[in-house]
């Protein structure tokens, strides 16, 4: 997760003087991060519990 994060929510790239805004840009990508996966995995909860069950 944590690469993930690195590579696609520019991790790599905080440059903040203070470690209390850096925490703070941790802190809402990895809110963001754990949003979208928590949406997608009910999304696809939810389409797979509509699948016709075959006879």
């Amino acid at each position: 997760v944590n690469a993930y994060l690195k590579e696609f929510f520019q991790l790599n790239n905080v440059r903040y003087r203070t470690g209390k805004r850096a925490k703070v840009h941790f802190d809402l990508v990895t809110l963001v991060y754990n949003a979208a996966k928590l949406a997608t995995d009910r999304i696809r909860n939810a389409l797979e519990n509509k699948k016709p069950v075959a006879a």
